[in-house]
């Protein structure tokens, strides 16, 4: 079927839009939270803990969701008032004046399978095996103004609705940390090599769209050019002259899928810890420096759409009793079928090309200064990169370790244009078994649909030669 790569298209932006009411920005509070190893994955030269050996098993060392966006779910969709009180409402004004000149909406999903940490006198050496998943969608404000004011002001013009774009990716990190306290351990450094194995992606090279209204108001051109690049377990079929047929994976197998090792790729982990006093500690790094070349099961499509659009004629739908009559609903049918059949991608002329999927960074720098020997305050700033996007994030926190058993943090953090971010974590120390759980924003958990971040990690550590230190009781 021709619409199976318009389905793609649609369930990548449901996945990244769908799980926005349960997913969460990564966790800023959890990286001075008192004895969480888990503070490795920002920072490979910081270990929270002083335990021996650290084993977490799948799922359980804290899987999370990660949710970015410059608006909330309520910005679009809300109660309305009034005679409307019992609905939802669609507020496209609301949405409009919240959003920006460009946008984008991005989630991610990191699945723990495996972690084992083992400290060695001065040096810490690790050994994980996370799968991961990114998936990005963004859009320009022009493209809603035109759902806002419809294409009359526009009669005559080609109207630009500029660029849109959706990128996804899964693959699995195979990590290999170590790390060494110097200078009478004032100084640690710190180094993560990564081998990734990308499962699948889809890239968007270029998506722009226009829409041209006649003067006479005669007819609606809708220009679209679009250049994709897809790596997937399924086989793209062209036609003899090179369109877009269909998809089939009728010899999909998922065993196979998640065990495929032929799109490679590396990156690295860099940090480092310094403390100048016995109550100041610095901290910076950089994580997920790196990219993975996508060779297997690749296809690249090229598309320049333009479908015209002449109005329908209901003329004949009016009557019943007209011997000519047209029910409206299939009117609507052949209108979509001639969409249907218009959308015509075509495969490259040069044939399938490998494409790189650059990961996204991250920048941490931050540090804690010691009150008194339960209570410290923290202060991070995050710089994430992703593509054109970007954004800052700066967290204040007090970490306190109340007894052997019982850790507490909280924080505040500015996220891009967000003030309102009260974070919570906790931590329960029960023999060899650790819990822990963090939110950057406990507000957002009573109602989601107003937070533009939300957050909530809960993991389970299993550490054994646990020492605590002063800092710690």
């Amino acid at each position: 079927m021709r619409n199976t790569f318009i389905k793609l298209l649609i369930f990548c932006l449901i996945l990244i839009v769908g799980v926005s009411s349960v997913s969460a920005q990564e966790s800023t509070t959890l990286q001075f939270m008192k004895g969480v190893p888990q503070s490795d994955l920002q920072n490979p030269a910081l270990h929270n803990d002083s335990c021996k050996v650290v084993i977490s098993l799948p799922v359980l060392s804290g899987m999370y969701l990660d949710f970015n966006s410059g608006f909330a779910v309520n910005d679009l969709m809300h109660k309305g008032t009034g005679i409307l009180a019992d609905s939802l409402v669609l507020d496209i004004e609301k949405f409009y004046n919240a959003i920006k000149t460009t946008n984008t909406v991005e989630q991610q999903l990191s699945i723990p399978m495996f972690y084992l940490g083992i400290r060695s006198k001065k040096s810490f050496f690790s050994l994980g095996i996370t799968e991961k998943e990114i998936a990005q969608f963004g859009f320009d404000k022009r493209l809603v103004t035109l759902i806002k004011d419809g294409n009359a002001p526009y009669i005559g013009q080609n109207y630009d609705m500029g660029s849109q774009n959706i990128n996804a990716i899964h693959y699995r990190e195979y990590s290999l940390g170590y790390s060494k306290e110097l200078m009478n351990n004032k100084l640690t450094i710190g180094i993560k090599v990564k081998a990734l194995f990308g499962k699948s992606a889809i890239q968007t090279k270029r998506w722009n769209m226009k829409v041209e209204t006649a003067a006479d108001i005669s007819y609606v051109n809708l220009n679209s050019d679009m250049k994709i690049n897809m790596s997937a377990p399924a086989t793209v079929k062209y036609d003899q002259d090179g369109y877009f047929s269909k998809m089939e994976n009728d010899n999909f197998k998922i065993k196979d899928y998640l065990l495929q090792k032929g799109n490679k790729g590396m990156a690295f982990d860099l940090g480092a810890v310094y403390k100048p006093s016995p109550k100041i500690t610095l901290s910076g790094s950089i994580i997920d420096v790196g990219k993975i070349s996508f060779k297997t099961d690749v296809n690249n499509l090229t598309y320049a759409w333009t479908y015209k659009w002449e109005g329908i004629d209901i003329s004949n739908s009016i009557d019943k009793s007209n011997a000519n009559y047209k029910d409206p609903n299939d009117l609507l049918k052949d209108e979509t079928k001639k969409i249907e059949n218009s959308f015509n991608p075509k495969q490259s002329e040069i044939g399938s090309q490998a494409f790189d999927v650059t990961l996204p960074t991250k920048i941490y720098l931050g540090g804690t200064y010691q009150l008194n020997s339960t209570l410290n305050i923290g202060l991070l700033d995050r710089l994430y990169k992703n593509g054109n996007f970007s954004q800052n994030t700066v967290t204040l926190s007090a970490n306190t370790m109340l007894g052997k058993f019982f850790g507490l943090s909280g924080s505040y953090s500015i996220i891009g244009s967000s003030y309102s971010n009260l974070g919570l974590g906790m931590v329960f120390n029960m023999g060899i078994i650790q819990l822990y759980m963090v939110s950057d924003n406990v507000l957002a958990l009573a109602d989601p649909s107003k937070a533009k971040y939300a957050n909530a990690r809960v993991g389970l550590n299993f550490l054994f030669g646990k020492k605590y230190a002063p800092e710690d009781k």
